[in-house]
């Protein structure tokens, strides 16, 4: 297959992301033609639902395929998903944050894959009681707030904790003593500046230097970007970047000399749209690219009878989208979101719901940071995943998953992701 120019390949973008935006809307209620009742609980989506559609969809999918355990019902309640549409904008975000404030019947906000809206929204969210859980965005500062009035729940790869996982894998599996720090110039950048460079230097490295890149980086200036990288010595690249961007530093990688490819081990947002069908198998071979993930995925040899039972559900809720598991795109949005439910479904059997949303929320939160008993999930079973904050007893008490949790994986040559096992 031809690598595509930049004209070729923002054609293919706009396609894409209009296919999934229109996919993804045709599940959701708007806000405007909602049928709502008193005895309606709104659940919102705040995503990217245009330029990262794909993860937005996977979301919504694991969304409906949990709630779908309830039929929709709790309590004599019923759930209805309204999602809104950020675009990666903080300002969107706001406006959507103020959107879900002024309905009656919301309950929570579902967050989507970027970390910024949620970074410089938080404190508008905890001043607000705005009860957000998070299934995707990775920025380290997103549910560290040091109080107990903290609102942000997160069940995904934490950059806190993701910069040792992949500081060990970068210097152990692939013996990377001189690492490059390949940065988008976000505030999810700067948390992983700050978090791999203390990660590398637990084992007496320092990056050879920082490279930021914005937003509709170009193939031209990625390339030359790259062979500086090179000649500095670099002997790796620690990548955090998203679909689009990361997409046109890995063909560009692919284009440029062999004597300048180095191992490019990135976060996982480059899973987080249609990654493998910009950058196909017979260009991906011509790299090493490895990326963070969480320990658990559908390819994998052998599911236990709840995980057949859970994939099998989503086949019969998406008939015409999902006959096999590789047709879930962007895994991770799916698997963390149900497993995110699954825990919401158990917090809300141990509160009384009432038709006051604020003392819901209230209520809700607080059983969510102590939670009893077993949930089964996905990637783990969980026990007591969140806990109030409590000065003494360390920053991550908001994180439904640890360093343990996570694994690197690669594409294969069907553009599936297999995990490698995590022995580091």
């Amino acid at each position: 297959m031809p690598i595509l120019t930049d004209a070729q390949r923002g054609n293919c973008h706009q396609i894409l992301r209009l296919f999934f935006y229109l996919l993804l809307c045709s599940g959701a209620k708007s806000l405007a033609d909602a049928d709502t009742d008193k005895d309606d609980i709104h659940i919102y989506i705040d995503a990217d639902l245009q330029n990262h559609a794909e993860s937005a969809t996977a979301i919504q999918q694991g969304l409906h395929t949990a709630l779908s355990r309830i039929n929709h019902k709790q309590q004599g309640h019923t759930i209805k998903v309204i999602a809104l549409d950020h675009r990666g904008s903080v300002k969107r975000s706001k406006r959507n944050l103020m959107k879900f404030l002024k309905d009656e019947r919301a309950l929570l906000v579902i967050g989507g894959m970027h970390s910024p809206p949620l970074i410089k929204n938080r404190t508008f969210i905890n001043d607000n009681k705005i009860l957000t859980l998070v299934p995707w965005a990775a920025g380290g500062p997103i549910t560290r707030h040091s109080s107990t009035d903290n609102w942000v729940f997160r069940l995904s790869v934490d950059d806190a904790q993701a910069g040792e996982v992949l500081a060990n894998y970068a210097y152990q599996k692939k013996q990377c003593k001189y690492p490059h720090l390949l940065l988008e110039n976000t505030p999810w950048g700067n948390s992983n500046l700050k978090n791999m460079t203390r990660a590398f230097n637990q084992h007496g490295i320092t990056a050879i230097d920082v490279t930021r890149f914005g937003w509709s980086l170009k193939g031209n200036i990625a390339r030359e970007m790259l062979r500086k990288i090179h000649k500095s010595g670099a002997e790796c690249i620690l990548l955090v970047s998203n679909t689009i961007e990361g997409a046109v530093i890995s063909e560009a990688m692919a284009q440029i000399d062999s004597q300048y490819r180095i191992p490019i081990i990135s976060h996982w947002g480059i899973t987080g749209g249609n990654f493998t069908e910009i950058v196909p198998a017979d260009i991906r071979e011509n790299i090493d690219l490895s990326f963070i993930q969480t320990c658990f995925s559908f390819m994998q040899e052998k599911l236990n009878p709840f995980q057949k039972n859970v994939f099998n559900t989503v086949k019969g809720l998406y008939p015409e989208q999902i006959k096999v598991p590789q047709d879930i795109k962007s895994p991770p949005g799916f698997i963390h979101t149900y497993d995110l439910m699954q825990i919401l479904i158990s917090a809300i059997d141990q509160i009384e719901l009432t038709h006051n949303m604020s003392t819901n929320r209230e209520n809700l939160k607080l059983a969510l940071e102590d939670l009893n008993g077993t949930t089964i999930g996905l990637i783990k079973n969980y026990q007591r995943p969140f806990s109030l904050f409590d000065k003494d007893n360390g920053s991550n008490n908001h994180e439904a998953l640890s360093a343990n949790d996570f694994c690197m994986g690669k594409f294969d040559k069907n553009n599936n992701i297999y995990i490698e096992k995590n022995d580091l």
